[in-house]
């Protein structure tokens, strides 16, 4: 199952622009699997609260979809996941608070994740590289555990973890945000991936899902070699070079809200990848 981690389109005043977000899942869709909401590079930590449940009411995927609903306190968090039931996602995907994650301990992840849970399915967020916080896997172990906890999406990019989630036989969908790893994670039990990379080039990582399910790994490894420098340099630039990216496709992303810059530094770097994947039809 592939599912792209959807930036969220904003117009020329900076505001989030609806009507641009659903031509952006409209023109997806059949090319993916599902959508994610909210997540990291759909500038969550940067839309007012109101902004998402607007969204949320507005929208209208048409495909199964998750949605971002971590936040800084388990009230906040509470909010976007009432918000994401409504909407009828299928989970709500949560990372823990990172502000104070110093104080917090296993105890209390527990009860965020509870709270969560007994409003709506939740997926664990793992993004170490933004929250800058690591999960303990102890602590995934027991939050697995959790009726209502359904997933995890880990974006950390390492394959032990998802060796582990293999080994001890976890009760979730499990779920890879790197594109780096995407086979490695397919060939560790994870069904899919919900990735940055399948809002461009789509066709590239189902061809990826497809050679393995059908055993011709040679093949699989092949494209996710391809794969890999346009998802290396992806995960470096993040939502500022994926919506660069978009636009030079023809999505109507408009640019990241401020303070972020418009462009990337990494754009010359990645141009000429993207342009070779347009050219053989692989790209969105």
């Amino acid at each position: 199952m592939i599912l792209p981690a959807l930036p969220t389109p904003m117009d020329a005043a900076g505001r989030p622009d609806w009507g641009a977000y659903q031509a952006v899942m409209d023109r997806l869709a059949g090319q993916v699997d599902g959508f994610l909401i909210y997540g990291s590079n759909g500038e969550a930590p940067l839309l007012f609260p109101e902004e998402r449940r607007e969204g949320l009411s507005k929208l209208k995927p048409p495909q199964p979809f998750l949605v971002g609903v971590g936040d800084e306190s388990t009230p906040q968090a509470l909010f976007h996941q009432q918000a994401a039931r409504e909407a009828g996602a299928f989970a709500g995907l949560a990372y823990l608070p990172r502000f104070f994650f110093a104080a917090l301990d296993e105890a209390a992840a527990l009860r965020y994740f509870e709270a969560l849970a007994r409003v709506h399915p939740v997926f664990v967020y793992h993004v170490p590289g933004l929250t800058r916080t690591e999960l303990p896997l102890p602590w995934v172990r027991r939050i697995a555990e959790i009726p209502g906890v359904v997933g995890i999406k880990d974006s950390s990019g390492e394959v032990a973890r998802l060796a582990y989630y293999q080994a001890e036989r976890l009760p979730l969908r499990v779920f890879t945000g790197s594109a780096t790893v995407f086979l490695a994670s397919l060939l560790h039990g994870a069904e899919g991936g919900i990735l940055a990379a399948a809002n461009l080039v789509p066709a590239l990582i189902q061809k990826i899902h497809a050679a393995y399910r059908a055993g011709r790994l040679d093949e699989a490894v092949a494209l996710q070699n391809r794969l890999d420098p346009l998802a290396r340099a992806l995960g470096a630039g993040g939502v500022v070079l994926l919506k660069q990216a978009m636009r030079h496709l023809g999505f109507p992303v408009g640019f990241p809200r401020p303070p972020l810059p418009q462009e990337s530094p990494l754009w010359a770097e990645f141009g000429p990848l993207l342009e070779a994947f347009r050219e053989e039809g692989l790209t969105a």
